[in-house]
């Protein structure tokens, strides 16, 4: 998991998914002058620098981000997006600036919507990234930086005093374990503090895999929509078609890493705007990122 860097992938399309919804939960508990706790589980440096270093290898940020801010109406006046992609690109070009682009991380959307009452928690295990969040963050009095386990440390935190929280969950997904500590985590997590609102990110994979198209996404899906019977929903951003691997066919070693072709969220107590918001804007987004004939989406709430 430590050689993991989350700024070769900064501004993708699965970051804009992401970190969209994030900023329109942030939003809805500003919204009460009661405090709240956001807890950023993986939290990275903070923000990415797009035209040097990891960012600029793979350039994912132009199939992101970059599709997004280059809209001509975004450049010219008033957005014609609906308001949930307007606010986040609202959030965005002003991080963004000219000479230097730098991407927005999760800690930074959060400090941008955090009150002078709200706290945050984040958690980074990569001591180079470690060392880039305290520079970015550690003079802010209202952030608490953890170079620990974000799953393993939630346990400390909830419930918070003011039983209002947003749980941003948003692992590599590079070990397998991985996919058997989220579940694991949130269970617990949501044993000690049920009303919480949590967001939990999962990759897409064409993998040749026994299980439905998604492979261990997909998967994990099901399985964290099964830990709760309350309000939750999940969504799913498709902007490449997946790929036609026979399901029978062994993984080979060392052939190279599956292709991811979309991403998703299972959001458990959301905002009860958001599905609306959702339903407007993801075709929005499909056709903005998706590649032709790829831009499907999935919608579940109850």
């Amino acid at each position: 998991m430590l050689s993991y860097r989350h700024a070769f992938h900064a501004g993708n399309a699965a970051d804009v998914l992401k970190h969209a919804v994030l900023t329109y939960c942030l939003d809805y508990l500003g919204q009460k002058e009661t405090p709240f706790l956001a807890v950023d589980t993986h939290a990275g440096a903070g923000f990415y620098s797009l035209t040097e270093g990891y960012a600029a290898q793979n350039r994912e940020w132009e199939r992101g981000i970059g599709r997004l801010v280059d809209m001509p109406a975004l450049q010219s006046g008033p957005a014609p997006l609906p308001p949930l992609l307007a606010r986040y690109a609202a959030l965005v070009k002003e991080t963004l600036g000219v000479e230097l682009p730098r991407y927005p991380g999760s800690p930074a959307l959060i400090q941008r919507l955090l009150r002078g009452q709200d706290r945050a928690v984040c958690f980074e295990l990569h001591p180079a990234d470690f060392t880039a969040l305290e520079e970015n963050f550690s003079a802010d009095h209202r952030f608490r930086l953890l170079r620990e386990d974000g799953l393993g440390g939630l346990k400390a935190l909830l419930p918070p005093p003011s039983r209002r929280a947003c749980v941003f969950i948003d692992p590599p997904y590079e070990m397998k374990s991985d996919y058997a500590a989220v579940p694991e985590h949130l269970a617990e997590a949501l044993r000690r503090f049920p009303t919480g609102m949590y967001i939990t990110w999962y990759p897409l994979l064409g993998r040749r895999s026994g299980t439905e198209s998604g492979g261990e996404g997909a998967a994990l899906r099901e399985t964290l929509l099964g830990l709760y019977d309350g309000n939750r929903c999940a969504v799913e951003l498709r902007t490449a078609k997946p790929p036609a691997l026979p399901a029978a066919l062994p993984e080979v070693p060392g052939a190279a890493a599956p292709r991811m072709y979309g991403s998703g969220l299972v959001i458990y107590n959301p905002p009860w705007t958001l599905r609306e918001a959702l339903e407007e804007s993801l075709p929005v987004l499909a056709s903005i990122l998706g590649d032709e004939q790829a831009g499907i989406l999935i919608l579940h709430q109850e």
